[in-house]
């Protein structure tokens, strides 16, 4: 019998990564925009605290941002020309060494606010010992709680029962703090491992704003209450070692434990999101019906789920918790910060999971436990590209090179893997590259003209297709078909009827035929179980549980409703990825698999 458990973990909120510090302003089609350089740590939903604008707005500017934050990345953030003061404030002592931008960090706010609130900061530098205008926090320099210094607070030890078995339990005790003093390579993260205390406790003690830490940087760290716990000891393979090659094996079992990291934000907080939460819903009612058949199958499972939020601190408290450690498949989390804490703490573990969400390539790399369910992008292009090869010989491709340097890896991908495919190949047609002023010349009347315009950007989309209908748009007999990115079929100023003229067409790893009789079958079972319709998300949360359950624990195939999952091993030494695709395609104002025959 498949066991349900809720986990609503309700923290104080976290908001990490790094402040914008100076973030110059750029002037872009006529306006004007912050431009933020994205560090490691960054979210969204830190950005619309940061700046003051909301969350649809950024991601309306930066059409890229669907995927997801990168470090190195380059966010427009619109800039009105004023900076806003209208904020409570408290005064801040500036101490030896300290600049606006360590001081911004500290308040979470940005030099404009500082210098705003003191004009006379501009073009000079502080002083030790100076008093200047902050925005008004609760804690930021928090006294220092006392110390006592107080020798290892941790044991282990085993306990031998009268029939001559063993148990294991871990002892802590003392309710006082200590001293820690932070060695070099440390982290934030693994100091809280090794304390047994959350990330946030740590913060919220010693009155910091940031999860950064430096050599020689003293924390307090209070110890917790003496108690003692058994502790569950998995069977670990000593042929185990999370640096190996080749699949990880696993003994099957009675019964698993499966846990589902979700940000439902279900406490609504300063970092909920509408959007996110009804796609989180509708992942986990798929989920669940998934797993009703996986019952009926004879799937004994016992799941755990979490709402995670889009928050990094909670995350790290979560896999903190040994329950944890006897988890057999974790899914989830969503969001790419979130992915790469959880993916370590697998590999040391060795507990496999699933990525139901786009990542980055590098994710799985050297990773064995990590399956990345849905490509990346830059995957789907290279996989769109080798698939041209096999398919198009006879035709002309023409690689269109997108305007912002930020659509470059797109761009490069197609490339690389279409050189390569070609070299294989025994015959393919060449590879023509063009720009977005000279493309339109590349057309040709008797030959199928194939444009590839590598591009999540909405303004650089609609641009291509304006120029491409105004050279092409006067005659029906020029054979065209254009390839972008899922991203254009919600860009609203790009006429449905260029779509569909030049037969615009996108990579994908699944492809939803809601007039299939399984589709229309798990449709009917949705409503009347939830009282609405199907979603996409929902499908893609049916299809994931469904898929990676039969797989890992029944060992049998499933029959899914919209995905493929080709799941390959990138190396002996990586985990593994998705290299299924489709490639759809609009015709009479509908979306059809191209790769299948129509009437």
């Amino acid at each position: 019998m498949i066991k349900r458990f809720f986990f609503l973990l309700f923290f104080v909120p976290f908001f990490g990564g790094a402040q914008p510090g100076v973030s110059p302003v750029v002037e872009y089609d006529g306006k004007q925009y912050y431009e933020h350089l994205v560090e490691a740590g960054n979210t969204l939903w830190g950005l619309q605290r940061m700046y003051g604008v909301p969350v649809a707005t950024i991601v309306d500017e930066n059409p890229a941002l669907q995927e997801g934050l990168k470090v190195g990345q380059k966010v427009r953030i619109p800039f009105d020309g004023k900076v806003e003061t209208s904020v409570a404030t408290q005064k801040h002592k500036v101490k030896s060494g300290e600049t606006l931008y360590g001081i911004s960090r500290k308040y979470e706010t940005t030099v404009d606010v500082l210098i705003s609130l003191n004009p006379e900061l501009e073009g000079t530098n502080l002083q030790k010992g100076q008093c200047i205008q902050v925005p008004h926090s609760d804690n930021p320099e928090a006294a220092t709680p006392p110390a006592i210094t107080t020798p290892n607070p941790f044991s282990s030890d085993t306990i031998e029962k009268p029939d001559g078995s063993v148990e294991w339990f871990e002892f802590t005790f003392s309710d006082s703090t200590v001293r820690h003093i932070v060695m070099k390579h440390e982290t934030m993260y693994g100091i809280s491992r090794r304390f047994m205390i959350s990330v946030e406790e740590i913060m919220k003690v010693n009155g910091l704003s940031s999860d950064s830490v430096k050599e020689g940087q003293v924390l307090i760290i209070p110890l917790k209450q003496e108690r003692a716990e058994r502790v569950e000891v998995r069977s670990v393979p000593s042929s185990y070692d999370s640096n190996g090659s080749g699949p990880v094996e696993f003994e099957p079992k009675d019964e698993y434990k499966i846990a589902m990291l979700i940000p439902f934000h279900l406490d609504a907080g300063p970092q909920y999101s509408k959007y996110v939460s009804e796609l989180a819903t509708q992942f986990y009612m798929g989920a669940c019906m998934a797993l009703d058949s996986l019952e009926r199958k004879g799937l004994k499972a016992d799941i755990h789920i979490f709402d995670t939020r889009n928050d990094s601190a909670r995350v790290v408290s979560l896999i903190n918790d040994t329950s944890f450690l006897s988890m057999d498949l974790i899914i989830g989390p969503f969001f790419e910060s979130n992915v790469k804490i959880v993916a370590e703490f697998c590999k040391a573990n060795r507990i496999r999971m699933v990525c139901p969400t786009a990542m980055p390539d590098e994710v799985p790399e050297g990773n064995r436990l990590v399956f990345a369910a849905v490509p990346s992008n830059e995957r789907l292009f290279r996989l769109l590209a080798r698939h041209m090869v096999q398919n198009n010989s006879k035709d002309q491709i023409v690689l269109v090179k997108p305007k912002l340097e930020s659509e470059m890896p797109l761009y490069q991908a197609f490339k690389k893997a279409y050189e390569a495919a070609a070299r294989e190949a025994v015959t393919a047609a060449p590879l023509k590259e063009s720009t977005m002023s000279e493309f339109t010349g590349h057309v040709r009347r008797g030959i199928q003209n194939r444009f590839v315009m590598p591009t999540n950007d909405r303004r650089t989309a609609l641009d291509f297709m304006n120029r491409m209908n105004k050279h092409a748009g006067r005659s029906s007999t020029l054979p065209i078909s254009v390839y972008g990115t899922k991203s254009w079929m919600n860009f609203s100023e790009i006429n449905a009827m260029y779509l569909d003229r030049y037969n615009f067409r996108y990579a994908s790893s699944n492809f939803a035929d809601y007039y299939s009789d399984p589709m229309i079958h798990l449709n009917k079972q949705h409503r009347t179980r939830y009282k609405t319709d199907l979603s996409k998300m929902a499908v893609h949360g049916y299809d994931v549980m469904m898929h990676f359950c039969s797989d890992f624990f029944l060992k049998k195939k499933s029959c899914l409703m919209m995905s493929k999952f080709d799941m390959k091993q990138l190396d002996e030494k990586s985990g593994y990825v998705n290299k299924s695709l489709y490639v759809l395609e609009v015709d009479e104002y509908e979306l059809f698999n191209s790769e299948i025959p129509r009437d």
